[in-house]
């Protein structure tokens, strides 16, 4: 059940130095002596690969943005920002965005235990070179606001198809809002939840430890899990009705001429769902999850190896889809 509605998890620290100003007020060369004292940090533990934003291609930066690597904003708005990524693109750290230094872990499926163990070990790392602003009072000191106390971030990334069919998702979004949980789309703050995804993460980080936090979001997802469990049940009560859309969505994905990134998104959401009820067999759920991500603008470029223009990119992503589909998945009834 947690494999057809969970997909990744991600546990983020935000921390800023002691005695520094925040990235929106240095230059240039102290934000590199950042970045340098941050990579240095890093080098005993793997081999992280270096982005600085001043000089990644417009391609390559939003590549990993779609990869959810690094933050829109980091790309857009700081032009002295870098991130530092594990040859796994499990762990990266983001450095100048809107703090100093963002640590961030993202594992597959319901891992908040174990992506709080492995980012908890890399801040005690990097702080063993650099000195974090911190306030007996108020914890770390962060850059907004909300983000004080423990400065972290844990979040789950849900796919939650019957919840949004069946309206019920603005109902489930307050249920967990009282829980001081926060539901984003794909992308975070703003963004759409395309293909069914949803992001849920803690609001609360000031008052409270790392270890109430976990188990505040593991409470969110657990009853958004069931919500998520009984609205499908209800869904197949018209199973003729369900099996069409399922079915017609398989249909379009394997055969369309021209794909955009949101139905790309949706057809692929609704085969997913087929898997669940057993419509449709997804024998590489690994695969089928890369196909999501190689679906988005930027991965299309670059499989193409060309440039294309956003028409020439819909032809190429429907005949992707259609040639990944069949090394993935297959149609059972």
């Amino acid at each position: 059940m947690l494999n057809s509605t969970i997909v990744s998890t991600r546990i983020r620290l935000a921390r800023n130095i002691d005695g520094m100003p925040f990235p929106h007020k240095i230059g240039k060369l102290p934000a590199k002596q950042i970045s340098d004292k941050v990579e240095l940090s890093l080098s005993p533990i793997d081999r992280f690969m270096r982005y600085d934003m001043d000089s990644v291609s417009q391609l390559d930066g939003t590549i990993l943005q779609e990869k959810h690597l690094i933050s829109p904003d980091l790309l857009t708005e700081c032009p002295y920002g870098s991130v530092f990524i594990s040859a796994d693109e499990c762990v990266s750290v983001m450095v100048n965005e809107e703090d100093h230094i963002r640590e961030q872990v993202i594992l597959r499926g319901l891992s908040l235990d174990q992506a709080y163990d492995r980012v908890n070990k890399i801040d005690d790392l990097i702080s063993k070179n650099i000195k974090f602003a911190f306030s007996p009072r108020f914890g770390y000191l962060t850059a907004c606001a909300t983000n004080l106390g423990t400065g972290m971030r844990a979040s789950v990334m849900m796919f939650l198809p019957a919840l949004t069919i069946q309206k019920r998702i603005d109902s489930c979004i307050n249920d967990v809002g009282r829980l001081n949980m926060t539901v984003r789309g794909v992308y975070g703050e703003g963004s759409s939840a395309d293909g069914y995804l949803y992001q849920i993460s803690n609001q609360r980080s000031l008052g409270i430890n790392e270890r109430d936090i976990l188990d505040s979001v593991k409470s969110a997802i657990n009853f958004i899990l069931d919500s998520e469990l009984r609205a499908r049940q209800l869904l197949k009560q018209n199973e003729n009705e369900l099996k069409d859309k399922i079915y017609r969505a398989w249909g379009v994905a394997r055969n369309a001429y021209k794909l955009s990134t949101a139905e790309a998104m949706q057809l692929l959401a609704m085969i997913s769902l087929g898997d669940y009820y057993g419509y449709i067999r997804i024998n590489d759920h690994e695969g089928f999850q890369r196909l999501i991500t190689h679906c988005q603008p930027a991965n299309m470029q670059r499989l193409s190896g060309r440039n294309l223009s956003v028409e020439e990119r819909d032809v190429f992503r429907a005949r992707y889809v259609a040639t990944e589909l069949k090394n993935v998945s297959n149609r059972i009834n």
